[in-house]
């Protein structure tokens, strides 16, 4: 019965994503009558027919889910969303708000404004359609390239807070905007203290890789720096390497290449004081795609501590790994954030992240890489 019901969420989100720009109206209602799309009626604020309110609270039953008054709008939110641009992410920041919404039990009106592509004119239409609708709080995973866009005089009377970006990377930041990304600095500086004083550092000309390359150059002494790009993966360049060759790694690449990565260090004979990443690589594939020899010295910094087995599961339910998705996790402390600071002053905070000076304070822990799963170092 189980596997029945989680085939039958699957197959409600997939319509969900398939339908996602387009709201649902009365014709979109009676049509939903006979196959119950719940999670549209739920935190679409109109007007539920009864017969729809029984099949709801049946499948509530059935998956334990919390009391949720249809209709009901405790919070209020719209999510800007470049599709575009932050492509399978588009999904992960949805997912995690109806997540959050589920643990937290209020009921909601959540309102999803895609602009394509993060240019001003696309952004600023998605925003003044939202502030048009009454949205004040808003929820914007974007890159430095749309936060120009946002970083604006013209939306002071607006709460954005993105998930995607941290506060350090961003000149002169508005008052109201707030930020949840990862410090990857931090997660660097961290690892260093396990490392010996040979640095060398593999990425493979991402832009988030250039970007950690670039962090390990700036906190450390001429590290041997090395970019390995496509899909083409020639490692001749690795035999008799010197530069390698006891030294402190890390692996900027993403998860398919640090794999590789670590086995070839062991074929050529280079023999890594240590293998380090930050949370760039932490993911619970990393176990069946290495082997138990290669990650006996690995350490992978992370930030996710996932403050429940409830919200593990609701997230799971959608298709999300909270406790290996930091774009998930942090949305939802930006929910947690926003209806803490701005809706339910009187609520009790979900997450212990605070929000310090518009950016969220991250803990860090060191992890290794069991046969089993990830543990922290002692």
């Amino acid at each position: 019965m189980k596997n029945l019901i989680i085939a039958f969420f699957i197959t409600c989100m997939i319509f969900i994503q398939l339908n996602a720009q387009n709201r649902c109206d009365k014709a979109c209602l009676k049509e939903l009558s006979n196959g119950v799309d719940f999670i549209q009626f739920i935190y679409n604020p109109l007007t539920i027919k009864e017969p729809i309110k029984s099949y709801y609270a049946d499948i509530k039953k059935l998956l334990i889910i919390p009391e949720i008054e249809i209709g009901r709008k405790d919070i209020k939110i719209a999510l800007i969303i470049p599709q575009n641009v932050i492509k399978s992410y588009s999904v992960v920041v949805s997912d995690s708000v109806f997540a959050y919404i589920f643990k937290r039990d209020v009921g909601s009106y959540i309102e999803i404004f895609y602009s394509g592509d993060e240019s001003k004119d696309s952004l600023n239409s998605a925003i003044q359609r939202a502030k048009s609708a009454g949205f004040e709080h808003f929820i914007a995973p974007i890159t430095a390239n749309g936060l120009s866009v946002i970083n604006s005089s013209d939306y002071d009377d607006l709460i954005f807070y993105i998930p995607t970006i941290n506060i350090k990377t961003v000149q002169n930041p508005n008052p109201n905007l707030f930020f949840g990304g990862i410090d990857y600095e931090a997660q660097i500086q961290k690892l260093l203290t396990k490392a010996n004083h040979k640095i060398t550092a593999f990425g493979d000309g991402s832009r988030v890789s250039d970007m950690l390359n670039n962090l390990v150059a700036n906190n450390t002494n001429e590290p041997y720096i090395k970019n390995i790009e496509g899909s083409d993966i020639k490692l001749n360049f690795l035999k008799n390497n010197y530069k390698v060759k006891n030294s402190s790694i890390f692996l900027n690449t993403p998860l398919i290449k640090s794999a590789l990565l670590s086995s070839q260090f062991r074929v050529f004979e280079l023999t890594p004081h240590i293998l380090l990443s930050t949370q760039l690589n932490y993911n619970s594939a990393l176990i069946s795609l290495t082997q138990s020899g290669d990650r006996k010295n690995m350490y992978i910094a992370n930030s996710i501590m996932t403050p429940d087995s409830q919200l593990e599961t609701l997230s799971a339910i959608l298709g999300e790994k909270l406790d290996y998705d930091w774009v998930a996790y942090s949305t939802m402390i930006g929910m947690d954030f926003i209806y803490l600071n701005y809706i339910n002053k009187s609520a009790k905070a979900i997450f212990k992240e605070e929000m310090q000076n518009n950016q969220i304070q991250y803990n860090i822990n060191i992890m290794r890489a069991g046969n089993y799963g990830f543990y922290f170092d002692e």
